[in-house]
């Protein structure tokens, strides 16, 4: 069965989780956040406010890898995009209920 865009949000989701606890992020890592952001955005049925993070999430791992700047997160921002996208998906998934 092929990965629907709920299946890859909750892939990007667990890959940025996992950056914040390390406090590190490999370039494996940031590719592969780079190639879901990139589809994502390709896809027409992402909600337009996951959109606006998810461009700015493929510029981040972009400007990592570029950088060579593996360890300088910013645990803060990766929390907020963390939060949009749990919120964003729990709204879509469960329209009738609050989080």
């Amino acid at each position: 069965m092929p990965m629907n865009y709920h299946h890859q949000l909750q892939l990007l989701v667990d890959i940025l989780k996992n950056q914040d606890t390390e406090h590190f992020g490999s370039r494996d890592e940031y590719a592969q956040i780079e190639r879901l952001a990139k589809s994502l955005l390709k896809n027409k049925e992402v909600q337009h406010e996951v959109r606006d993070m998810l461009a700015t999430i493929e510029k981040y791992s972009t400007d990592h890898q570029t950088s060579g700047q593996l360890e300088s997160l910013n645990g803060e921002e990766i929390q907020q995009w963390i939060q949009g996208i749990e919120t964003s998906e729990h709204s879509f998934l469960y329209p009738d209920r609050l989080m």
